[in-house]
């Protein structure tokens, strides 16, 4: 998707007037003194410029390992790079690798390994990786090379636009490396230990300055201008897995409320101002966490993929003051810059237009959705939906969720902003506590500023002097939309081999696994897909839960639920749960559940009742039953379930609902 920077230009105008003069701006199309330009779009400009100087080669490097990974990077230019993603032999590496490749579309995809490990001290990991950093233009300094690296980017490439805060211990180091260099921007070392809890909890008013104190600290040390925006610092990454909430009793005496970390960050004097106290930004912040694999798949998605449509769901009534959220707005302004989008809204805004929306993998890359709710569900019009009635992703997607708490805890799987990022998103804007509605931009004009080039951490955000408050930017907040990074020819990766031949090897050698993992990796679904149901069928013992594990999301994709039926009822529960294949299933039965399901998707559903949906599901099962196997059959499965349940408290709701 290309957009001219002269069309970036009028779209940011627009973001940033009124509506209705916007309108009128439209219809006049003027060019922009940059020097005029607000800070946001200047940001952004500065973004997308650098982005058009360094071509991405449609090479997907598939890295055994954090020490592989770090070769790869190592192995960019100053005017080319390819995405490189971490396989650690899990099934959610699995899953994210394929669905950055639907969006990538490689002309190839190759495996590398490396003989070295990954040295484990703090010291020698943070040489090693600012040494990678440094290769790729060529500098190299034991005492400063940080200081040389800024240096030469201030002369020869430009101006970095922001700073990455990264731990080398922690595993989110991997998209701190591919954020500092895809921006060319420097690393700061922060000791992570010094913050205790993990994402989900919340981190104290004492360490909240003290990592501030630490950021300023250091940047003031670089020599580059910081202080204002539009001046030469105007991000922040933090690329680490701390809290992303902070409680501050001095701004607020509930010991039950929480601000947004990214939303304190990059504020002057964000700790010793009075409550309510509308402040100066310095910076946009934004929030990267996972494990080494799944941070190095954040930050790749936010580096090479842009987004080539939009799936907009209005949940809100049409009266003031949730109008202002519309979701029709949102479509119009999108279509400035071409980009087209699905909308569901009145009278298809209610839980039974979200589970018909979402039978099958969601095929969007851009999501816009207004609620209201708390963490673990959203109301429509009419009908409550739960975090598990997210969608499942097809590739990977970046989300605005307006809706209070649902980035509360995202690092949890049973919360609204857990299952998007467990899914593949990579950039999620949501809030941390109650915020009101006004917290958030209203969504057309959110999507008119990043149609307009505002990078996401930016854009979010309102103009001007705003008290710290609680709507959390989760993912780089240098993501911009506008041209696609210019493709280059194929290149070599040195020491890397192509997966494509190893496929017939693994078949010959009757390594059926691998060999349907590999097709998964190279986006082959169908031919996955046909040879477990063979397998299934003609070599049952060769079908075994490895292969179930594999194949299930595959078979979800190609709406193959009769596999995916076979593979639930060869796993074990858990892993029916973690691998994400039950939820899958309940989104694919969605049409067997209002009409009646067979036993065999009955047994296969009852193996997937959803945590914290449980009641719900098993008493929507069991209908689901009694249209099939009649009053009987409904009655057993309700006391299946709840004899398996040690809550007799849900126990004594499930059997209540017997006739």
């Amino acid at each position: 998707m290309t957009r001219p920077i002269n069309v970036i230009l009028l779209l940011a105008v627009l973001a940033l007037a009124p509506f209705a003069r916007g309108q009128e701006a439209e219809a006049q199309p003027r060019q922009l003194d940059m020097r005029e330009a607000p800070p946001t779009f200047r940001l952004g400009v500065r973004v997308l410029t650098h982005r058009s100087t360094r071509s991405a080669s449609p090479v997907l490097v598939i890295a055994e390992d954090a020490a592989s990974y770090i070769n790869a990077i190592g192995q960019w230019t100053p005017s080319t790079m390819f995405p490189v993603l971490i396989d650690d032999g899990s099934q959610r590496a699995a899953e994210d690798i394929a669905r950055f490749a639907r969006a990538f579309k490689p002309e190839q995809i190759v495996r590398l390994g490396q003989d070295e490990p990954m040295p484990s001290g703090w010291h020698d990991r943070r040489k090693l990786i600012e040494n990678t950093l440094g290769s790729i233009w060529d500098i190299a300094d034991d005492e400063d090379l940080m200081g040389r690296l800024i240096s030469h980017w201030q002369f020869a490439v430009h101006a970095p636009p922001g700073v990455v805060v990264a731990d080398p211990i922690d595993p989110a180091w991997t998209g701190a490396l591919a954020l500092a260099a895809g921006h060319a921007q420097p690393i700061l070392w922060f000791d992570r230990s010094t913050i205790s809890g993990t994402v989900d909890s919340q981190v104290g008013e004492g360490l909240t300055g003290e990592l501030i104190e630490f950021i300023e600290t250091e940047l003031e040390a670089t020599g580059m201008t910081w202080q204002g925006l539009g001046d030469t610092i105007d991000a922040i990454t933090i690329s680490m897995n701390i809290p992303v909430r902070c409680k501050l009793p001095s701004i607020r005496e509930n010991a039950n409320e929480f601000f947004a970390l990214t939303d304190v960050l990059g504020k002057h004097k964000a700790l010793s101002s009075p409550r309510g106290t509308r402040l100066q930004r310095w910076a946009w912040s934004g929030q990267l966490f996972g494990n080494e694999s799944v941070a190095a798949y954040r930050a790749m998605c936010g580096l090479f993929l842009q987004p080539t449509n939009a799936w907009v769901f209005d949940g809100y009534p049409n009266r003031e003051p949730w109008n202002a959220y519309d979701g029709a707005g949102v479509v119009a302004n999108l279509a400035k810059a071409n980009l087209p989008a699905t909308l569901l809204d009145t009278p298809n805004q209610g839980l039974d237009s979200w589970r018909s929306a979402t039978t099958r993998p969601l095929d969007a890359d851009l999501v816009f959705v207004t609620t209201k709710g708390m963490a673990s569900y959203f109301d429509l019009e009419p009908g409550r939906a739960h975090a598990q009635d997210v969608p499942v992703l097809d590739r990977p997607v970046a989300a605005s969720f307006v809706h209070s708490w649902s980035a509360v805890r995202p690092n949890d799987s049973n919360t609204i902003a857990g299952v998007w990022l467990d899914r593949g998103a990579f950039m999620y804007v949501g809030s941390v506590h109650e915020p009101y509605l006004q917290a958030f931009i209203p969504s057309p004009i959110l999507a008119l500023r990043l149609m307009g080039g505002l990078p996401w951490g930016a854009a979010v955000r309102s103009d001007g002097l705003s008290p710290i408050w609680k709507v959390t930017v989760l993912g780089d907040p240098l993501l911009a939309v506008g041209s696609e990074r210019p493709r280059t020819d194929l290149i070599e990766i040195e020491g890397a081999d192509p997966i494509e031949p190893t496929v017939a090897e693994l078949v010959k050698a009757e390594q059926f696994n691998n060999a349907v993992r590999t097709m998964v990796l190279l986006g082959r679904d169908s031919d996955a897909t046909r040879l477990a149901d063979a397998l299934r069928k003609e070599q049952p013992e060769s079908f075994d839960a490895a292969m179930a594990e594999i194949v299930g999301m595959p078979a979800f994709r190609g709406h193959n639920k009769d596999l995916m039926v076979a593979c639930v009822l060869k796993l074990d529960t858990d892993i029916v749960d973690s691998s994400g294949i039950g939820d899958a299933l309940w989104h694919a039965a969605e049409s067997d559940l209002r009409t009646g399901v067979s036993p065999e998707m009955a047994a296969a559903l009852e193996r997937s009742l959803r945590g914290s949906r449980t009641v719900r599901d098993a008493i929507r099962l069991a209908g689901s039953v009694e249209a099939t196997q009649g009053v009987a059959g409904r009655n057993a499965v309700l006391e299946r379930v709840a004899a398996s349940l040690n809550d007799q408290n849900k126990a004594t709701k499930i059997r209540a609902a017997k006739h």
